[in-house]
């Protein structure tokens, strides 16, 4: 896969070139993701300025892989990691396409929380975009580069909070519109949203 990465041409931090063997999936605030064709894995390249983010996040996907309720790590070399694909929709999307979110999906986020903690690690970052619910209905917990933040992320805490407190009630709907998330998001970004 380094061969391929070394195809990955960045101006700053925007993509120029990659190869034709690789489908462009997603970028993010430190690296952009990218398909293989041909194994269907995730190649995720960080850019120029963050490719010490690599290591990091390699060795938290590595602790991590063993469980079922994390990718996958198969490779991690200079800027790269290699990850396993995890197709579904993230729990943004269900609350976008009305899929119902279930204290079970719930629990086993808590769980792969829980596990992380275990090895060492402290859960940051955790957010809708980053819990993926799979095609056969488990759910993965994705992009953990920030776990080894020391300081507390209450963003996990805060969403179960608004989970039960509202989503759990009949008549609170199940389906938004993006730009209402969007603009929940940013109210609790700006701790304008009393949770």
């Amino acid at each position: 896969m380094k061969a391929l990465v070394e195809q990955v041409h960045f101006h700053n931090e925007k993509v120029i070139h990659y190869p034709d063997s690789l489908e462009w999936i997603g970028q993010g605030r430190s690296a952009v993701a990218f398909r293989h064709y041909e194994t269907g894995r995730v190649v995720k390249v960080f850019y120029p300025s963050y490719r010490t983010v690599a290591t990091v996040e390699a060795d938290v996907y590595t602790r991590l892989s063993t469980h079922e309720l994390f990718p996958e790590v198969y490779e991690a070399g200079d800027g790269y990691i290699v990850l396993e694909y995890v197709t579904g929709r993230t729990l943004y999307d269900c609350l976008v396409e009305g899929v119902p979110i279930t204290e079970e999906m719930i629990h086993e986020v808590d769980r792969a929380l829980g596990f992380a903690r275990s090895q060492g690690l402290n859960p940051s970052d955790t957010h809708l975009k980053n819990i993926m619910l799979t095609e056969d209905g488990r759910i993965k917990v994705i992009d953990v580069a920030r776990f080894f933040q020391e300081e507390e992320c209450p963003h996990w805490d805060d969403l179960k909070k608004a989970y039960y407190t509202y989503y759990q009630r009949p008549y609170f709907p199940k389906k938004y519109p993006r730009l209402f998330i969007e603009c929940v998001i940013q109210l609790y970004r700006r701790r304008l949203l009393p949770i």
